[in-house]
């Protein structure tokens, strides 16, 4: 078989020598291969980076949310580097949408550690006096039995 004779063979194209292409043409790139997405691992859609002393939490833009977490001192993350489907400097992801057809958005917002720890304490402090309410014994007339004459359960009785 002589140079000028070549073989046509089906299926992709052999690659070229890159020494040679570079050599003859630096402008030249070769085809690559793209980076395929990964098939069987977890995606996580909201998923953004921690920052040193805040605590993030993503909130949907639905009712009067947004307003509420800014009244308990969130504020809206506007770093660039963080990916956002928003226009703006907000940083902001879609997530479904309402229940007029609306696209839903969700919003990163930020809030320091101890206005955070602040919050809990404050809610923590409410359930447990719910909490002692419930399991609060009371007499027939609604004065509350000392702790040394409760014994047995607690029960509910209805007057009917």
């Amino acid at each position: 078989m002589s140079e000028e004779e070549t073989i046509v063979r089906r299926g992709r194209p052999p690659v070229k020598d890159k020494t040679a292409t570079e050599s003859a043409d630096m402008s030249v790139k070769l085809p690559g291969r793209r980076r395929r997405a990964s098939v069987g691992g977890h995606a996580l859609k909201l998923k953004a980076p921690e920052r040193e002393g805040y605590i993030r939490r993503w909130i949907n833009d639905k009712d009067n949310r947004l307003a509420d977490a800014q009244e308990l001192a969130y504020d809206f993350v506007t770093d660039s580097a963080i990916q956002s489907t928003g226009e703006g400097s907000r940083v902001s992801r879609l997530v479904g949408t309402k229940a007029n057809g609306e696209p839903l958005r969700a919003y990163l917002m930020e809030t320091p550690a101890e206005e955070y720890r602040a919050g809990i304490a404050e809610k923590e402090a409410h359930l447990q006096e719910i909490d002692a309410a419930m399991h609060a014994i009371v007499d027939e007339t609604g004065k509350p039995v000392p702790q040394s004459e409760q014994t047995g359960q607690v029960s509910i009785k209805h007057d009917r």
